[in-house]
């Protein structure tokens, strides 16, 4: 399969019961060194990613037996806790906890990949993936700070603008203009 020099597939589960056959497209990761080995560029993917894959929300409907009501619900749940989440992510990453850090990125990018926020879903695996390397190479008190100022104001506007678009979705599927 040939693609640009500066792009790579890359998969992800975005479905319970779908194997994994979600598709996302990001570009190479930027490589810039820093005293303890390369840093993954966390604009890199985020770029290239949009926020919302329909295809996934319709995926999900029509796994839920095109219930609307059980569909509203699980968007609806996903959006009250997304604060959360991304809370849980900030004050794991600025208390240098990893574990709390792993777990946390873990369910921001899983819950993502279920309502098809590709973007959030693309910088939160990004973040894991630095978080893997900061653990094999780096003090995670000096590395998981590092991650946040790298990572967190660019989650947090993901977030917010998904947030949007799922609440605007939402208020269009209840019959709103």
């Amino acid at each position: 399969m040939g693609t640009n020099p500066g792009v790579r597939k890359a998969h992800y589960q975005t479905g319970a019961n779908d194997g994994g056959s979600g598709t996302a497209w990001f570009r190479k990761k930027s490589l810039a060194p820093t005293p303890s080995g390369p840093r993954l560029d966390p604009r890199a993917c985020s770029e290239s990613l949009p926020l919302l894959d329909s295809s996934v929300l319709d995926r999900l409907r029509a796994e839920l037996d095109d219930d609307e009501g059980v569909w509203s619900v699980f968007v609806q749940d996903f959006v009250a806790h997304l604060p959360a989440r991304t809370e849980k992510l900030r004050l794991a990453l600025t208390t240098a906890d990893l574990v709390g850090a792993r777990n946390a990125v873990l369910s921001l990018k899983t819950s993502s990949q279920m309502v098809g926020a590709e973007n959030l879903a693309g910088l939160a695996l990004d973040l894991e993936h630095s978080l893997r390397a900061a653990a094999r190479n780096d003090d995670p008190e000096v590395a998981l700070p590092r991650l946040a100022a790298d990572y967190l104001i660019r989650i947090g506007q993901s977030a917010d603008q998904t947030a949007y678009l799922l609440n605007r979705l939402l208020h269009q599927r209840r019959g709103g203009a």
